[in-house]
């Protein structure tokens, strides 16, 4: 009985683990027009089908033959009003990108705004357009090269009886990924999040001797914006870090305790 019970328990935190889903990305439909190269950005469920919590896409494409990227906001945008019966929007958007070498990078941000009101719901039988990216073309006789960063794109998705913060896990285009199972989950050693904020992110760390703790954010050119040193017991600690006095954008928070580092990209939307 004792063996069926443990059985059973593990069963059910496997379930509990594993509800939140699977997401593909890709780019598709990519048309040339004249010296304008547009693509779409899809999402579909690998398995279960959910919603869209927050979310954010990360890509990089070469420079040498692709410039000045933008984006068109499609489904979970400001403009489909999916929720509350067709009525509202509960989500917003920002796009950002930074060309200075031969890769350019960038990235689409998805906030939602309510607990439990993402929409539409992504199944496993169709792909869902997200955005529109179109770029200007330099030379369209080599590889553009544009890819979905499966290293930092992360969702958020929602079981149809699941709340907001249930983190899901991704697949890249070429790659597979797995976020954290969860954000409240225990952490050894040093970790950030939300990967989103409006003003604080939470720095939760733990320390096997007394030592210093290195806090510091950069801008999304490199430039160092803030930086302090935190001396703390040993232990496990959890910090507020303020960025409410910076602008919308991304930044990166990086985090030093002797030889161990994390760093996070931020984007902070006000």
């Amino acid at each position: 009985m004792k063996q069926l019970a443990t059985f059973c328990l593990a069963l059910l935190l496997a379930a509990q683990l594993t509800f939140a889903g699977v997401v593909d990305v890709r780019f598709a439909n990519g048309v040339l027009t004249g010296n304008n190269y547009c693509v779409t950005v899809q999402v579909k469920a690998q398995d279960i089908s959910f919603e869209i919590g927050s979310a954010t896409i990360f890509f990089s494409y070469n420079t040498a033959a692709l410039r000045n990227p933008s984006a068109t906001p499609i489904n979970l945008s400001e403009g489909n009003l999916c929720a509350l019966g067709g009525t509202t929007s509960f989500y917003k958007n920002s796009f950002n990108y930074l060309e200075t070498g031969a890769v350019g990078e960038g990235n689409y941000a998805i906030l939602l705004l309510a607990p439990n009101q993402g929409c539409p719901t992504v199944t496993n039988t169709e792909w869902v357009d997200v955005a529109s990216y179109c770029f200007e073309v330099v030379n369209a006789s080599i590889p553009a090269n544009l890819e979905v960063s499966a290293k930092y794109t992360a969702f958020n998705t929602v079981d149809n009886t699941g709340d907001q913060h249930t983190l899901g896990e991704l697949s890249g285009v070429a790659l597979s990924v797995s976020t954290p199972a969860a954000i409240d989950a225990p952490k050894p050693g040093l970790a950030i999040y939300p990967n989103y904020t409006q003003n604080k992110v939470m720095v939760e760390y733990t320390l096997e001797n007394a030592g210093n703790l290195n806090i510091n954010v950069y801008d999304m050119l490199g430039r160092m914006v803030f930086s302090s040193q935190k001396n703390t017991a040993a232990g496990r600690h959890t910090l507020d870090v303020d960025l409410s006095r910076f602008g919308t954008g991304y930044y990166i928070l990086e985090l030093i305790n002797g030889q161990e580092k994390a760093t996070e990209k931020i984007l902070l939307v006000k």
